[in-house]
């Protein structure tokens, strides 16, 4: 791919719209220029890179899950209890977590599969089924959780939380672009009749791309309870939200068919960094989501007009 192309890419322009914004930040805030800083940034809200990268299939296939966040306090409720009686090391944990909330996301992905029906519908039910059981567990046999001294971590500056994140992209990277539900994933977003003709199953990429958003989901809850050393049902209630606007952000195209991993974890750089730096102005809440809504709706506006403008060209071409 040429520079010029790459250049016209959506991912490009948040990228440098990123790195602008940063700079700007820096300049009122020299903590904010800090490399540590940055990343303990990312490290604190590791939750958000993730998720957004195990949706990332989903979102490219056309699908959804509207349970993220049903699944993150499922699992945080679990992972909770089990170290109530045992210290788990921390690789240990992260690995169940993962595990279960893979598992979760595969329970979807096969009431989906099984009854043709749309992933959000299945999955809004879902997540009241699952806020349900976790309050119900928080209540009872939760109450006021801290997690063991043993997990605490000194000298804190996101190490454990960044290297999740580098090894989550990777592996996204790796799956979209180098196994043969990556393929499926991008043939049935870009056209599913084609995709059918070819040989992919249907069935099998609807399971595995929502097993593998429970699994970041599952992974964003073990590294929850490591960084705030605390469990909470509704602290990433309606997150969901959030990785619809870092994914689309990040170039994915509105009706399936094209993401990157590079532009979604731009995009969810860009988001932290924009409402950090509106925190540091002291600019009320109310304005934060407001302004990412602008910017959500000016970059789609861009993409809507940019596609007018090739068909036109295309058009006058012809003629």
């Amino acid at each position: 791919m040429n520079t010029k192309k790459l250049l016209k890419k959506r991912e490009s322009y948040i990228f440098f719209m990123t790195v602008i914004l940063w700079i700007a930040i820096s300049t009122t805030n020299l903590n904010f220029a800090h490399p540590a800083y940055l990343l303990e940034l990312i490290g604190v809200n590791s939750v958000y890179f993730i998720c957004a990268l195990g949706v990332l299939p989903l979102m490219i296939k056309g699908h959804f899950d509207l349970s993220m966040g049903g699944i993150i306090a499922l699992t945080s409720v679990i992972l909770s209890l089990m170290t109530g009686y045992i210290l788990l090391p921390i690789p240990i944990l992260i690995f169940l977590g993962a595990f279960m909330g893979g598992l979760i996301g595969v329970v979807n992905g096969s009431l989906i599969a099984k009854f043709k029906v749309s992933s959000v519908v299945v999955t809004l039910a879902t997540m009241y089924i699952f806020y349900g059981i976790s309050k119900f567990i928080h209540q009872t046999f939760l109450g006021n959780f801290f997690m063991s001294d043993g997990y605490i971590i000194q000298d804190y500056y996101g190490a454990i939380e960044n290297v999740s994140v580098l090894l989550m992209a990777l592996t996204t990277f790796f799956v979209l672009k180098h196994t043969q539900f990556g393929r499926s994933v991008y043939a049935f977003g870009g056209d599913r009749k084609l995709a059918m003709q070819k040989g992919y199953r249907e069935s099998l990429s609807t399971i595995s791309a929502h097993g593998f958003s429970g699994l970041s989901a599952g992974i964003s809850a073990a590294l929850h309870l490591i960084t705030f050393n605390q469990t909470s049902v509704d602290a990433y209630m309606n997150i969901e939200f959030e990785l619809i606007i870092i994914v689309i952000l990040g170039g994915l195209h509105i009706l399936g068919g094209y993401g990157t991993v590079f532009g979604t974890v731009i995009a969810s750089l860009f988001i932290i960094i924009l409402r950090s730096g509106l925190v540091f102005a002291r600019i009320p809440v109310f304005w934060h989501d407001m302004m990412v809504g602008g910017i959500i709706i000016g970059v789609i506006a861009y993409g809507v007009l940019k596609d007018r403008v090739k068909k036109r060209y295309i058009k006058v071409g012809e003629t």
